[in-house]
């Protein structure tokens, strides 16, 4: 049965994770991105509703969508009918009259993808669901592991930072552990994961971390998440869960990622953005590619 929406990660199938792995390879050069559009999606209409701010997610999107040559329109709540007080449903009923194909939207709710997939007519694309889920992440996450090792099965992968909050955390997790990969977590107890990830590997710190490590996956502090009044001191933080200039060439074997916004100064040192260890500009990359095979997966 053809693939109308994904949700999470968990709407994929080990064969179809493989087959956007590689369908995305396709898109891609040793430095970038082949200089081909194509006509996949010719006549397709997207829209992007972002009900939160992005950069990455957002704009990869659309170049996928151009890419595959199919017509985009970005809806954002700022300047729409919410601000008169209108409906989330509403606002999607009247987004789906005007003949969309498929939607790609952002929510702070966790359960919107699922509430909305279960009565529109379009197909509805996870671009990230509060703390929950952000499946599309995870599969370029998985991408840029595959191409750097060759393979995800095997690969030692620590998550460090605020797993709590992290929507980032949980689908990257899954995915990885799903391919194989060996995956541990680091955190301070206030920002500790729930749930399956809790019962991965822990480590204590960065370091220790990294002597264990093939990859580091780092993620920044939350805030606009955090419900609560402890948020961790940037001193301490940084002391046991940085990874600092000096760390990093203590275990210059050790891969850096980051799904970014990166907060400079607090989980990662600027400098490290430029050094061949660290993938977090490969990852804006290979999101623009597998964001392409996910379109062709289910809007095809």
């Amino acid at each position: 049965m053809p693939l109308r929406h994904l949700l999470t990660t968990d709407d994929l199938s080990l064969d179809e994770i493989d087959l956007i792995l590689k369908r995305a390879a396709e898109f891609l050069t040793p430095t970038g991105l082949v200089h081909k559009s194509l006509d996949t999606l010719a006549g397709k209409r997207f829209v992007l509703a972002f009900y939160e701010a992005s950069t990455r997610t957002r704009l990869s999107f659309e170049s996928a969508i151009e890419r595959m040559g199919a017509n985009c329109v970005l809806f954002t709540e700022a300047g729409s009918s919410v601000e008169k007080g209108e409906s989330l449903d509403e606002t999607i009923r009247t987004i789906e009259a005007m003949g969309f194909d498929a939607m790609i939207l952002r929510h702070a709710i966790n359960g919107t993808h699922s509430h909305i997939a279960g009565w529109t007519s379009m197909s509805v694309i996870n671009a990230g669901e509060g703390t929950m889920a952000h499946p599309t992440q995870a599969l370029l996450d998985a991408s840029t592991i595959r191409e750097r090792f060759d393979r995800v099965e095997g690969v030692k992968v620590v998550i460090i930072g605020d797993l709590l909050h992290s929507r980032v955390a949980r689908s990257t997790a899954s995915v990885l552990s799903r391919l194989g990969a060996d995956v541990g977590w680091c955190a301070p107890e206030s920002l500790a994961p729930v749930g399956e990830i809790s019962r991965l590997r822990r480590f204590d710190d960065a370091r220790h971390a990294m002597q264990w490590a093939d990859v580091v996956f780092l993620l920044r502090i939350q805030r606009e998440r955090i419900v609560s009044d402890h948020v961790p001191d940037i001193d301490e933080y940084r002391r046991q869960y940085a990874v600092t200039s000096s760390l990093a060439a203590d275990h210059s074997s050790v891969v850096i990622m980051h799904p970014g916004p990166v907060n400079i100064g607090v989980e990662l040192d600027e400098a490290l953005l430029n050094v061949p260890q660290c993938l977090v500009h490969r990852q804006v990359t290979h999101g623009v590619a597998v964001r392409m095979a996910v379109l062709e997966l289910i809007c095809r």
